[in-house]
C-alpha cells in the first residue's frame, strides 16, 4: 500500500495509511502513516469500536492537512480490546 500511496501522491492525490507493522511501512515510505498497535484484519480496531474509529478517522484528517515533505508517522496510542465488540 506504501507503494500506491506514492504514486498516487506524485498524482495530486493525498493519501494516509494505517499500519500495525512500523517496521515494513519504512521500507515502501509513503507520506502520511498512522501506526497502531492492532492485529491483521482490523486497521481500525474492532467492529462496533465507535470512539476508537473515529479517533483514528479523525488522526487521519488532521494528518491530510499537514504539509507533509517527508515521510511522517504518527503512532496512536489505540489498542484493541479482548472481547471485540464494545
Amino acid at each position: 500500500m506504501g507503494l500506491i500511496a506514492r504514486g498516487l501522491e506524485k498524482a495530486g492525490i493525498s493519501t494516509v495509511c494505517t499500519t500495525f507493522r512500523r517496521d515494513i511501512i519504512g521500507l515502501t515510505r509513503p507520506p502520511r502513516v498512522l501506526c497502531m498497535k492492532f492485529s491483521p484484519g482490523k486497521p481500525l480496531g474492532n467492529p462496533g469500536d465507535i470512539k476508537t474509529q473515529r479517533g483514528i478517522i479523525e488522526a487521519g484528517f488532521d494528518l491530510l492537512q499537514k504539509d507533509i515533505r517527508d515521510m511522517t508517522i504518527l503512532d496512536l496510542p489505540y489498542k484493541l480490546s479482548k472481547f471485540g465488540i464494545f
